[in-house]
């Protein structure tokens, strides 16, 4: 059970970053590794971690005000694995007023240094309807 709180603890850093859109946050969450892979809704997936860490730097540079509230958080874990899964419910705020967008999206870790560092993000569009079912909002 420890293990899956330090996992979400560090989900939790990964989305503070985001929502900061503060990228020296984010060059602390991921592994630096050319295993490292992150899909960003409607993106091929991006290998490596300077290949990451550069789309991270545009999105925050090209990016209104954001705010992320997740939901259906669950988490399993095994010896140096963890990976979460929740939606993100993503409101920006732009010329046009605020627009909301709900994305699925899968998380995975890897323990290293008795530290949980992210080795994938990926994302992709959910539909703004119903919640998944309600076993999924429960942490595993």
């Amino acid at each position: 059970m420890l293990r899956e709180k330090k996992a979400l603890a560090a989900n939790e850093k990964f989305y503070q970053a985001f929502n900061k859109q503060n990228i020296e946050q984010m060059l602390k969450v991921w592994h630096n590794d050319p295993s490292s892979v992150c899909v960003h809704p409607g993106w091929d997936a991006l290998n490596g971690f300077a290949t990451i860490m550069k789309s991270w730097r545009d999105i925050f540079e090209n990016s209104d005000s954001m705010d992320i509230k997740l939901s259906d958080v669950a988490v399993t874990s095994s010896k140096d694995l963890a990976w979460v899964r929740c939606h993100e419910n993503l409101f920006t705020i732009n010329m046009s007023g605020v627009q909301s967008t709900r994305v699925y999206a899968t998380n995975i870790f890897l323990l290293v240094d008795e530290e949980w560092k992210m080795v994938l993000h990926h994302a992709s569009s959910s539909s703004s309807g119903a919640a998944e079912a309600d076993e999924e909002s429960q942490v595993n």
